[in-house]
């Protein structure tokens, strides 16, 4: 009995002070919108789950941001993968949705 209850102690002591210090700091999504970019056409199977994952991710992500789906179809989604590499600002705010058959490829 006295186990447990040094356990729990230790939890909530460890735990007290980061969720105190946690709560007082803004979380940087806060009042932001996430674009999703999206490389195929409106209705097709990949645009719904990014639809299906902007309604709900919002929800688990610290600060509540909107979602938002961008459907920029073109060259087998290149374009797509093209525009949060070389358009959007390095800020985590843009992300990109594209075929699983494309890859990086690295220069040597």
């Amino acid at each position: 009995m006295k186990m447990p209850l040094a356990l729990l102690a230790a939890i909530l002591f460890y735990c007290g002070p980061v969720a105190i210090a946690d709560a007082q700091v803004d979380p940087f999504y806060k009042g932001k919108q996430i674009k999703i970019v999206v490389g195929f056409t409106a209705g097709g199977i990949i645009d719904l789950w990014a639809r299906l994952f902007t309604q709900h991710m919002g929800k688990h992500i610290p600060g509540n941001p909107d979602l938002v789906a961008q459907n920029v179809a073109g060259a087998g989604s290149m374009i797509a993968a093209n525009q949060p590499y070389n358009v959007a600002k390095p800020d985590g705010i843009t992300l990109g949705m594209i075929s699983s058959g494309l890859y990086a490829h690295a220069r040597s």
